[in-house]
């Protein structure tokens, strides 16, 4: 049914994902001005040194740049936009980040895209009822 909890594989259930290979994984949402300093910290260290978040220049397969930004808003609060090329193992760490900064996320809604290096078509990724849904764009 559209809109459900895909099932993963290994030592848990994960509701992104599906195939193997690599993945590119576009997020891109703001956080609220009372997210916590731990969470903050988090953000931050996902995007530096061995993070998930990390790589920086050309991708390998999935084409383009990878990127990654976090930065304070006019508004309050941050925002991050990101773009990472992400292999089927590290889905549920990313489904793990997610679900950290779901509480903190405004709007709630889509915060991404995953899209599977073969594939013409992203699949989007929402935040409803606690956890991470993808939901396809395209009839594959």
């Amino acid at each position: 049914m559209p809109g459900d909890p895909i099932p993963g594989h290994g030592r848990r259930a994960r509701s992104i994902g599906g195939m193997a290979d690599l993945y590119a994984l576009d997020l891109a949402f703001d956080l609220l001005d009372t997210t916590p300093d731990d969470v903050l910290a988090e953000v931050r260290r996902q995007l530096t040194g061995d993070g998930l978040l990390s790589t920086r220049g050309p991708a390998w397969r999935v084409g383009g740049m990878l990127v990654g930004e976090f930065a304070p808003t006019d508004r309050g609060g941050w925002a991050l936009t990101t773009r990472q090329e992400v292999h089927e193992e590290q889905l549920p760490e990313v489904e793990d980040l997610l679900l950290l900064l779901a509480p903190h996320v405004r709007p709630p809604g889509p915060v991404g895209r995953l899209r599977h290096y073969e594939n013409e078509s992203p699949d989007l990724l929402v935040l409803r009822d606690g956890r991470v849904v993808q939901l396809a764009l395209d009839r594959r």
